[in-house]
């Protein structure tokens, strides 16, 4: 039998003779059509087309129906038609490993071109396909429209979910179930200054503190092992090298299955809250020690009277040992204690320190008797207090309480001591008064008594030696001589001791006197003694706060010392000099004379007290003395420094005149 061959456009490609064989092919190729049904209902495009001119030879119906092409359109057309991407030479390149034996199948993506003009995306699966003893290429074409929107869609997404955590104040990163992390968030390479490279896989661990690394570790481990929510404060490592304290918490990222297949983590910055935290335990720590380590007492109350707070030392002074009567309002408070006046006074409730608070007074350092009404106590208390702002309007009553009893106590026994020891000293003055009466009179006395006598011996003795000096041997006008020295001695010592006396008994007049005005006028009385004396003399325009006459004493006895103990030098020195030293202007005296052991330092100025004999250095051991006393008086100090034979410097301490007003004193 000859039937025709045709091809599937229903074209005869050729003519056969069919015979048993021919038969066997028919029943194949009937179940060819049944496949050939069964592609036609592929919603995929299918496409065969000659290896060497490219034509189509097959196209499925979903291929016509997406392309907008007839199929007599179509049996013109090549790939090439509908796929702009690419041109015969590149085709050609892109299938040479399907044509030597290199692939199997070529899949890729690309746009296929609509007969209206529109483009859309499809993936290519492209291989050689025999048929009828002939090789063609076979295209399934996958048109990938929803997936792009698909992916389009998830990118758009990503996008916004990448805006949300870039845009969060935290660090936000993903992490797979084996603890390496695949993604952080802007936010996280801004604060630890780490790139993506480096935070790769567990480079995270990098920016932990080393010691608390391990907690962390373990935390992470035992929350990912049961899939539950991880949370956790620790610090991180910034840029700057400094760490923060973050919290951080991690949520399990689920599939449909309900597997978890990632972990989603923020960090949020807490440090300044902690550290406010801290700061404020520190500071109610702080104020625990210090309520605790308060002497006075502390009582805080609100408004209603309502006692909030008492520090131990509040508890001490009110005789509590149970801390539940603290805890009583403020009117039953009343009913357990009774305040008045220090006078004794009972004080009626709203006179009371913290209900004058209350009302907004500002209290300080009022005194007031408080007793308990059950037993035998009382205290004198020091209340000071007041309102206190804080928050929205809100206020707090603070009441501060000193314990002053035994002070009070001391002040009423040192007032009754005051005024025992007022009636003494009105006593003692008396006496003393008495006793100076006494002193005048007997000053008087010795004065008038003792001098007399002397006067009489001091003028026999010497009209003896005037009158009868022919008549005495020598012997005998030397006992005279004697005699009369002694007299004068005697007469010196009458007037050094009344001249002491004066001195305790006077008055002193503290006065500014120019100190150089007032040496150079002094030592004009030594104008005959310094002839044959080196006198220096250097003194500056130096104001000082003395008693004029008290200071000419002391300044007399020092210069008389220094012309009597240099005279026996082969040439007498003397020099006075004054410099400031703090807020004294210290005047030496200096000579060369004999000088003296300091050893017997202590004597020097005692009264009768020589450590010369008088035959060679004639007087009464009253003048040193003397300068002592006048320099105690007029608020100086005098000492001394000398080796025997070195000579003697005397020191007078004297204070400098201050900007107070002070009679300037110029001596004339």
């Amino acid at each position: 039998m000859i039937s025709p061959i045709k091809n599937p456009a229903g074209r005869i490609t050729c003519v056969s003779e069919m015979n048993q064989e021919t038969r066997e092919l028919t029943q194949i190729e009937n179940v060819h059509v049944e496949v050939d049904g069964i592609l036609e209902q592929s919603l995929n495009e299918i496409y065969l087309f000659d290896i060497q001119t490219l034509r189509f030879e097959y196209v499925s119906s979903r291929a016509q129906l997406n392309l907008g092409y007839s199929l007599d359109r179509l049996w013109m057309m090549t790939p090439l038609d509908i796929n702009p991407e690419f041109d015969e030479a590149s085709f050609r390149t892109m299938t040479n490993p399907l044509l030597h034996g290199e692939k199997k199948i070529l899949i890729f993506e690309t746009m296929h071109l609509r007969a209206n003009g529109t483009l859309y995306p499809i993936e290519v699966h492209l291989q050689l396909f025999v048929q009828s003893g002939c090789t063609v290429f076979l295209a399934i074409i996958l048109d990938i429209t929803t997936r792009r929107r698909a992916e389009l869609a998830l990118r758009d997404s990503e996008e916004r979910f990448r805006t949300i955590v870039n845009t969060i104040p935290q660090l936000a990163w993903i992490a797979e179930t084996d603890g390496s992390r695949t993604w952080y968030n802007q936010r996280w390479y801004d604060y630890t200054g780490t790139t993506l490279e480096e935070m790769e896989g567990f480079g995270w661990q990098k920016v932990h503190d080393a010691v608390m690394l391990p907690k962390v570790m373990e935390r992470w481990i035992s929350a990912t092992a049961a899939e539950e929510a991880f949370d956790m404060e620790f610090p991180l490592r910034g840029a700057d090298g400094r760490f923060r304290i973050f919290l951080t918490r991690a949520e399990p990222l689920r599939n449909a299955e309900g597997h978890v297949v990632q972990w989603f983590g923020t960090n949020t910055d807490v440090n300044e809250q902690r550290l406010g935290e801290k700061a404020r335990r520190e500071m109610e720590r702080r104020f625990e020690v210090v309520m605790g380590n308060m002497s006075e007492g502390l009582i805080i109350s609100d408004l209603a009277g309502q006692s909030l707070h008492w520090n131990p030392a509040a508890l001490e002074m009110h005789d509590i040992g149970n801390s539940e009567e603290t805890l009583l309002n403020h009117h039953t408070f009343a009913q357990l204690y009774e305040l008045s006046s220090v006078e004794g006074i009972t004080l009626p409730f709203d006179q009371w320190p913290l209900t004058r608070i209350l009302r907004g007074e500002h209290l300080q350092d009022l005194e007031l008797r408080i007793g308990r009404v059950d037993r035998d106590w009382e205290r004198i208390f020091s209340y000071s207090g007041l309102l206190s702002h804080y928050g929205d309007g809100k206020e707090l009553a603070f009441l501060i309480i000193k314990d002053i009893t035994e002070r009070k106590n001391a002040e009423d026994a040192l007032r009754d001591a005051k005024v025992n020891l007022e009636h003494k000293v009105e006593e003692r003055t008396a006496q003393l008064l008495a006793k100076s009466k006494e002193m005048e009179s007997f000053c008087y006395s010795v004065s008038h008594d003792l001098r007399a006598p002397l006067r009489g011996i001091d003028g026999y003795s010497r009209l003896l030696l005037e009158e009868y000096h022919d008549q005495f041997d020598e012997e005998g006008r030397n006992f005279l001589i004697n005699v009369r020295t002694a007299t004068k001695h005697m007469t010196d010592l009458i007037e050094d001791l009344l001249a002491y006396s004066r001195l305790e008994r006077r008055g002193v007049s503290r006065t500014a006197v120019e100190l150089s005005s007032f040496v150079s006028n002094l030592l004009d009385q030594y104008r005959a003694r310094s002839k044959n004396v080196r006198l220096t003399v250097e003194i500056s325009d130096f104001h000082v706060s003395v008693d004029p006459d008290g200071l000419a004493i002391a300044l007399r006895n020092l210069i008389d010392n220094a012309f009597k103990f240099s005279g026996y030098a082969s040439e007498p020195a003397i020099e006075i000099r004054a410099q400031a030293a703090s807020s004294d202007c210290v005047l030496s005296v200096r000579d060369n004379g004999i000088g003296f052991d300091m050893r017997f330092y202590d004597k020097i100025f005692e009264i009768f007290q020589r450590l010369h004999h008088a035959e060679e250095y004639p007087g009464t051991g009253i003048g040193l003395a003397m300068v002592h006393k006048a320099m105690e008086r007029i608020g100086g100090r005098v000492w001394a420094e000398s080796q025997p034979g070195a000579g003697a410097t005397f020191f007078l301490a004297l204070p400098l005149f201050s900007t107070e007003p002070v009679p300037l004193f110029r001596d004339s």
